[in-house]
């Protein structure tokens, strides 16, 4: 006479096993493998905040812009966060792979390919990023970007920015010495030793957005100085020491970044990007001027009123 077993050794079975585990404390054990969409999400927002502290994406383009604390960063941890947005703007369906070739990673970090390729291969010996077999594409994972994220928040590898003045440097005996003065950029300094009228440029001073002071730059350069490609830094340096306009090289790069080619045109000169002023950047800057002096002329009638 044969006896019915389970077909498998605890698999549907409801009762307690003598001497083993409650079958219902060991259902509840199981369950905590199951997929907590709730809980993901809210790990997901977390993860999305910290994110916003070091990139955005271009809305059309799914491009990833670093924040000015992401440019801070050294080499390796920019290659991280890029990816860590390139992996968003995928899912996003903004693009259609969340993988990038180390020449694509060096134009979007303004750097020399042959100073990404090392630290590439480092990232993904190490294991922070994939190399897809087939393709040879370098990407990162969801599971490593939170980690890094919070790596980043936490580690002390911030380098100092090349923008502005240098900070001081500390002596062996703790002291710190005076910073060094910045060098002024060739083009800028040939430009402010010339003897040209600018007043006619008064209104350069009335202007609020970023986008127009780097397009009044890109202007002022093309009519009175015959230059037909400014850097970000060129332009801030220049709006800053002739105009008394506050404007930094980050706010007009992200300005730029976010109209693509509309009203500039970029061209990669050496480790950084100029722009050109293209027609339509010359029109909005036009009729922009035009409005600003109509509202001032509107202030002042009313004043004599």
């Amino acid at each position: 006479m044969s006896m019915s077993t389970n077909s498998s050794e605890g698999a549907g079975s409801n009762g307690d096993d003598p001497g083993g585990t409650p079958a219902n404390k060991e259902q509840a054990i199981l369950s905590k493998l199951f997929f907590d969409e709730e809980d993901f999400l809210a790990r997901l927002e977390d993860t999305i905040q910290r994110a916003m502290r070091f990139f955005r994406l271009e809305k059309h383009s799914g491009r990833v812009v670093l924040t000015d604390e992401a440019k801070g960063l050294k080499v390796r941890n920019q290659i991280r966060v890029l990816l860590a947005g390139r992996y968003f703007a995928w899912k996003l369906a903004i693009v259609g792979t969340d993988k990038m070739n180390y020449r694509e990673i060096a134009v979007e970090l303004n750097r020399p390919a042959s100073g990404i390729s090392p630290e590439l291969s480092d990232l993904i010996r190490e294991g922070d990023v994939v190399r897809d077999e087939e393709s040879g594409l370098a990407s990162m994972a969801f599971h490593r970007i939170d980690g890094t994220l919070r790596e980043l928040e936490q580690a002390k590898t911030f380098v100092p920015s090349t923008e502005g003045e240098a900070p001081a440097e500390p002596r062996r005996n703790g002291a710190r010495r005076p910073a060094r003065a910045t060098r002024m950029d060739p083009l800028v300094q040939s430009m402010l030793e010339k003897t040209v009228d600018l007043s006619e440029y008064g209104w350069v001073k009335d202007l609020n957005k970023a986008l127009d002071k780097g397009l009044a730059a890109l202007f002022i350069a093309k009519e009175k100085y015959s230059l037909d490609a400014m850097s970000c830094q060129q332009m801030a340096t220049f709006l800053t020491r002739t105009f008394p306009v506050k404007v930094t090289r980050g706010a007009i790069n992200m300005a730029f970044l976010e109209v693509k080619s509309q009203y500039v045109a970029p061209t990669s000169r050496g480790k950084d990007i100029a722009y050109t002023l293209l027609p339509l950047g010359r029109e909005r800057l036009l009729k922009t001027v035009e409005t600003v002096l109509s509202q001032k002329e509107q202030e002042a009638e009313a004043e004599d009123v």
